[in-house]
């Protein structure tokens, strides 16, 4: 199984700060994590139906790209970390 991280946002709206799912893409695994934490997940993590670019992905502390990242490869094992990048000036 995949193990997800949760940044703390996500954790206060889902009550969990991880989670495993079966999956063999990140695109997959965030379809898994949709299809478990539904409505509340899906307001944080997409806008206007678009990932929210907001949000960064790292499988093993290597950051995804963001072209292809829905198509990156998991393995059994693999650790997701979500990051929410916070900008500002």
């Amino acid at each position: 199984m995949v193990t997800i991280l949760f940044p703390s946002l996500i954790s206060r709206v889902i009550k969990e700060n991880r989670t495993e799912v079966i999956a063999e893409t990140l695109g997959e695994a965030i379809d898994k994590l949709i299809e478990k934490y539904g409505k509340q997940l899906t307001e944080i993590m997409f806008d206007s139906g678009e990932l929210n670019r907001f949000l960064k992905f790292y499988i093993k502390g290597r950051n995804i790209s963001e072209t292809d990242k829905m198509n990156a490869p998991l393995k059994p094992d693999d650790e997701i970390a979500i990051l929410i990048i916070i900008g500002g000036g």
